[in-house]
């Protein structure tokens, strides 16, 4: 064997040869052999000019030492940098990105220009690509995100390469224009100058964060932080302070997944076991921690010490690693609390209503045998689960639903570029829409129904047969006739989520969460009712201009003073107008109506100062973030009763109307916000965005269940970015077997025969959508994945969009006599990163599929048109109509086109229809 394939195929066998398990002490607490942690077969670390760290005495590069694209490692770095958690939203971000969704200070959807993050009304926002002066630089440069948030993420993607896709420290000097976004920062005095990227590096994608066993993290006496168990901080929060509070705050992020080791022992065999690396410290005496200062070489960095010791004769390490990352590694970044930080995190609570799968999540039987109601307690945790592959696992951790490969056999060989974009559902966050659901991870549906062996703790036959006899047995089928019962179940089904009545409990702080209801899609595409808790903020806005403040801009009227106190300073007169609390560090809301008016004063005034001549603000209350609970899950005898949504006749039956004081009712009410006043609602000051948020007299922000359930019936948005509704979808191409691709998409088995006819290749480079407006949602391109369009096609962005049709563009289609134009028109189009156009498909042609809400009942019904430049309007031939599938029942048909490129105007006519 030659070149590429054959270096591949013995780097797997050499790597099969050499995974080891940790001796039985290490590995005992694991029940799944796949959670059990390996012994890394030997590799050597390098820097990133590829000399080795004990010679180079620098940190080493991931990319460098484990990446197959340099010539010394095995893995698939760029591909695996390139998933969703890695890029957190960097490959889809674009300046225009919250101007066409009306929020224009946000460049993305994701944490990386996004406005889904924690920081309540004050979160900060990235500074746009482009900007035309200081004036208008956001709150953070990329380099200023890495700072802030490193904590939880864990370098690669958008702490790697720009908004074009260059590496911050590959960009050519003398290229990057004044206020880039992306190459300046704010610094401590609130100035943006630009950032030296060359001098701090780039933080690679961490492996060990994600794979490294954390019961092996310890302190060494080599590097004089205390001993273990002495009362000082631990190893785990020693590396955080390392990483994060010394290296990243610093600047010195290229040294950042160098800090693990000094505290990962990558000789747990040994009774002292073994520490590669010590960094130069001056301890602070008297610091209970112990705090330090870094010792800095003359290059004014960190100094290094490895130990030559803990590697072998050739220079190699083993390091112990988890094959699928542990509960601790997932829920390291996935936690919330006061203070959301992995060096000082007091108190650990749960984003997006997860606790783990640890040890708390264990039942607790009482006296009685049943389970102690504790609201960090999962039924699954710790029950055993058969997969459609045959595969057996204990539901332990977060693989058993959220992990690819979990349930593949034991003897296979190891996938050494593995996916690492995780099986995801449809969430507020807003990342990676297209990968919503393509496939999602295990849901109850899956495993309770539509799994080969479901569960059924039951012993009935079916979930249906379950919940009915479960309800017989209760009472709550009273007084209804035998022959209805499975109808009354299946209304249940039908509309509502299992977490409805399963997932209804969560605490947060140690407050009860009050569990609000809404509509949300599903797996199979159908709207159904899950718990979730709202998270109501405020941004600031311009009405005249749109001009969203921020954070430094909003800050910047407070003047500090004693007492907890901070004054509001009107920027026009530099006089106090009113004041506002201080609340550990950040400003909180004017008590007063008068202060509130003065603080919109103080920001229409700076505005003004910036050019704003006509600049009138309002605080715009919205949903930006929604907290759904899907974990937490509750047995069948601590499930929603009957009675917490319905009411009893007389006659002891349950009434079958929703109760108005029921869980799901109209007069259940919750406060999302509060103002000091309504009137600032009635003047304007104040807007609320979502229909269903009121203001009551004392000023508190409500909604009722009801009314939710209503809107997010029609309308069922996640947060205010709108994408489960959006009318423009996108994503990468993603290479896939065209079987799959085909299955993704759900096409039917003639589609699929006739999309693949004549192709050389079992490959399909895919783009799908789940989510979006109706006229968008399941529509997809397929392109054959010959290596030609592998190669061409490399990096690729596919953006779909649909727009109601003109009456220009109905007169000018209605000449060719194709009939009439159908309501929606697409725009197909292919970009490179950095917004470069791409004008064909690689090296042949792509295939669309679209949504069909036409009346046509036979593929010869169906007419397409398009134009080149929106002003000439074209009959596309016959034979491009390649499949097509007739709506029914109230849901879209499709119809499948070959197309020569990407065509800019794309509509039906005829008997065309669509759904709003």
């Amino acid at each position: 064997m030659k070149g590429e394939l054959g270096r591949r195929l013995r780097s797997a066998a050499w790597c099969l040869s050499l995974f080891g398990f940790l001796p039985s002490a290490v590995a005992a607490g694991a029940v799944n052999a796949f959670d059990r942690t390996l012994m890394h077969p030997a590799i050597p670390l390098v820097d990133e000019d590829g000399r080795h760290v004990l010679e180079s005495g620098r940190p080493y590069s991931v990319r460098m030492s484990c990446g197959n694209g340099n010539g010394g490692g095995c893995h698939d770095y760029d591909g695996m940098n390139h998933a969703y958690h890695f890029e957190q939203g960097r490959d889809e971000t674009r300046d225009d990105y919250g101007a066409r969704r009306g929020l224009p200070q946000l460049v993305g959807p994701g944490y990386f220009g996004g406005f889904n993050c924690m920081q309540g009304n004050a979160a900060a926002a990235l500074a746009k690509k482009a900007n035309t002066s200081e004036a208008e630089f956001g709150d953070y440069g990329a380099a200023g995100y890495v700072k802030a948030c490193s904590t939880c993420h864990l370098g690669g993607g958008w702490e790697e390469s720009d908004r074009g896709g260059v590496r911050y420290d590959q960009m050519p000097a003398g290229s990057v224009p004044a206020w880039d976004g992306d190459y300046y920062d704010r610094n401590g005095d609130g100035q943006v100058v630009p950032w030296d990227w060359r001098k701090s590096g780039v933080r690679e994608a961490d492996c060990l964060t994600c794979h490294a066993d954390f019961s092996l993290l310890k302190k060494f006496s080599a590097s004089g932080l205390g001993g273990n168990g002495d009362g000082t901080a631990g190893a785990q929060d020693h590396w955080g302070l390392l990483q994060d509070g010394k290296f990243v705050a610093q600047g010195f992020f290229r040294y950042a997944n160098s800090a693990m080791f000094e505290f990962l022992d990558v000789r747990p065999d040994l009774s002292g076991g073994a520490q590669l690396l010590t960094v130069a410290r001056a301890v602070k005496p008297g610091t209970a921690k112990p705090d330090y200062d870094l010792v800095l070489g003359d290059s004014g960095e960190p100094v290094l010490h490895w130990n030559r010791d803990a590697f072998d004769d050739s220079g190699k390490v083993r390091i112990p690693m988890r094959r699928f990352p542990g509960n601790d590694n997932c829920m390291l970044c996935h936690l919330a609390g006061a203070g959301i930080n992995r060096i000082n995190a007091k108190v650990k609570s749960s984003r997006r209503g997860f606790y783990g799968f640890g040890e708390e999540a264990a039942q607790t039987l009482g006296e009685d045998g049943k389970p102690v109601d504790d609201y960090k307690d999962d039924v699954h945790k710790g029950k055993s689960w058969t997969d459609d592959t045959g595969e057996t696992r204990i539901i332990d951790n977060c693989n058993a639903c959220h992990a690819k490969q979990y349930y593949k056999p034991a003897y296979a060989n190891i996938d050494l570029d593995a996916d690492h974009d995780f099986p995801k559902g449809n969430g507020d966050a807003d990342i990676r829409n297209d990968l919503d659901y393509q496939p999602g991870p295990a849901d109850c549906e899956y495993c309770h129904s539509t799994a080969k062996a479901p569960a059924l703790p039951s012993g009935q036959p079916t979930l249906l047969d379950a919940h009915r006899e479960r309800w017989k047995s209760s009472g709550f089928m009273r007084g209804y006739a035998t022959n209805s019962y499975n109808r009354v179940v299946q209304v249940h089904f039908d509309d509502l989520a299992c977490q409805a009545c399963h997932n209804h409990k969560a605490v947060y702080n140690g407050k009860t969460l009050p569990m609000h209801y809404r509509y949300r899609a599903r797996a199979d595409g159908a709207l159904r009712v899950i718990p979730y808790v709202p998270n109501a903020r405020f941004f600031v806005q311009d009405r005249s201009s749109g001009r969203v403040l921020y954070r430094y801009e909003r800050q910047s009227v407070f003047r500090l003073k004693n007492g907890g106190q901070a004054a509001i300073v009107d920027p026009a007169s530099g006089q106090e107008t009113g004041s506002v609390t201080v609340t550990a560090g950040q400003f909180d809301l004017p008590a007063t109506y008068n202060d509130f008016k003065a603080l919109k004063q103080a920001y229409d005034n700076l505005l003004k100062g910036k050019g704003y001549s006509s600049a009138d603000v309002r605080f715009v209350y919205a949903e930006s973030n929604e907290y759904i609970f899907t974990h937490q899950t509750r047995p069948a005898e601590q499930a929603v009763a009957c009675e917490e949504c319905h009411t009893r006749r007389a006659d002891g039956s349950i009434n079958g109307a929703v109760a108005a004081n029921g869980l799901m009712g109209a007069n259940r009410v919750i406060e999302v916000a509060r103002i000091p006043d309504a009137r600032l609602v009635d003047e304007g000051v104040v807007e609320l965005a979502s229909g269903y948020h009121k203001v009551q007299a004392d000023g508190r922000i409500t909604e009722t269940v009801a009314e939710v359930l209503e809107a997010t019936d029609k309308a069922p948005d996640m947060s205010i970015l709108k994408a489960a509704t959006g009318r423009a979808v996108g994503g990468p191409l993603r290479k896939l077997p065209a079987s799959e691709a085909a299955a993704l998409a759900a096409l039917d088995q003639d589609a699929t025969g006739k999309l693949t006819a004549g192709w050389d290749s079992g490959l399909s480079l895919t783009f799908s959508a789940r989510v979006g407006h109706p006229s968008v949602q399941g529509a997809a391109l397929f392109i054959p994945g010959s290596p030609l369009n592998q190669l061409l096609l490399e990096g690729v962005r596919v953006e779909l969009s649909s727009r109601e049709s003109t009456a220009a563009e109905r007169r000018k289609v209605g000449k060719l006599g194709t009939g009439t134009l159908a309501p929606d028109v697409y725009g197909l189009s292919l970009t490179r990163s950095g917004g470069s156009g791409v004008k064909n498909f690689g090296g042949g042609e792509g295939w669309i599929k679209l949504p069909y809400w036409g009346a046509a009942t036979r593929i010869k019904g169906v007419k397409v048109v398009y134009s080149e430049d929106g002003k000439t309007w074209r009959t596309l031939a016959r034979h491009r109509i390649v499949a097509f599938k007739a709506a029914s029942g109230g849901a879209a048909g499709y119809v499948l086109l070959r197309l020569k490129r990407p065509v800019a105007y794309l509509a039906f006519a005829g008997k065309a229809g669509s759904k709003s």
